[in-house]
Order: structure tokens, then sequence, then C-alpha cells
């Protein structure tokens, strides 16, 4: 008797994409038809990488191409060894965080309220800013933050971005 023929095919999906420089990505590949024991050759830019295995785990580098092989171990097949689609990885570089913070006066005489303004660099579209004085945790979660001063206070507001890279 004949056999019926089975179509080999294999896709893969990355665990993210894009993502930091850095991060480690896994790469899973899905047969079809593959049998009981199929072999999984990986590539990165067309070189071979990793183990007979249907993950691969590496930190990509921006533009890296990957793509998986599948040799499937049915007799009865077309398409055998199969090669998945291929995935481009985006990967940023990192952004600096910093923060600045500005006196509305300084000098100032005794009693009188000041405002401090603080100007992120890579916050982020919803950064958390929190005061200090003296080493001290004060005020809300704000760019801002007025209070009257007694000499010699040191201030210092820490910036925590929500942007992604950082």
């Amino acid at each position: 008797y004949g056999c019926t023929v089975m179509p080999v095919s294999v896709s893969i999906v990355a665990s993210s994409n894009p993502v930091c420089a850095g991060t480690s990505v896994t790469f899973t590949a899905t047969p079809i038809n593959g049998g009981t024991s199929p072999s999984y050759q990986w590539k990165v830019n067309g070189t071979n990488v990793g183990t007979n295995a249907s993950t691969y785990s590496y930190v990509p580098a921006n533009t890296d191409l990957v793509s998986c092989v599948l040799t499937s171990s049915l007799s009865c097949t077309s398409g055998n060894p199969a090669t998945s689609n291929t995935i481009s990885m985006a990967v940023t570089t990192p952004l600096p965080v910093s923060v600045s913070i500005v006196a509305s006066s300084n000098p100032v005489c005794a009693g009188t309220s000041v405002t401090f303004t603080a100007t992120p660099v890579n916050g982020g579209s919803a950064p958390s800013y929190q005061w200090k004085v003296n080493g001290t945790n004060v005020g809300t979660n704000s760019p801002t933050y007025s209070y009257v001063p007694a000499n010699n206070d040191v201030v210092t507001c820490v910036l925590t971005s929500n942007a992604t890279c950082t």
C-alpha cells in the first residue's frame, strides 16, 4: 500500500520583539507533521546556532534574522526539511535617564516659599517624582515641589522613568 503524503512545515515566534539591548529572547518552533522525533536547526543571519531543540534563546542584536529548519521524522512527507518564517529582531539601545531641578528663588528671605521644578530627560510619558529635603521623602508625585526652606536645606528629586529601554 501507498502512504498518505504529509506536508511538513514549521513556524516560529519570539518571546518579545522589539526588545531592549541585552535582553534574552526565546524563540519557539511549532512543527506541523514533524513526527515523534523531529530535528531542529536554528539559524541567526543564516548561520547555524543552538541545539536540536524546539526552543532557542539568546541575546539578539538589532536586525538579526532568526529562522529554524525542521526535519520531520515521518517517512511519507512533502516539503521536508521545512524552513520557518524569518523573524527580524528590533533591538533598542537603552536611553540615559536624568533629572535636573531649579528653584524659583535662591537665596530667599526667611519664611518665603520656594517652588522647585524638575526637568526630566527620557522620563517617558508618565515619570514618577520623589522629592527629598535633607534626604527625607517629601511632597507628592509631581514635577514641582513647594515649601518654606530653612537655611542650608538640601533639596533633591529622584526621577523614575516609565520609558522602555532606559
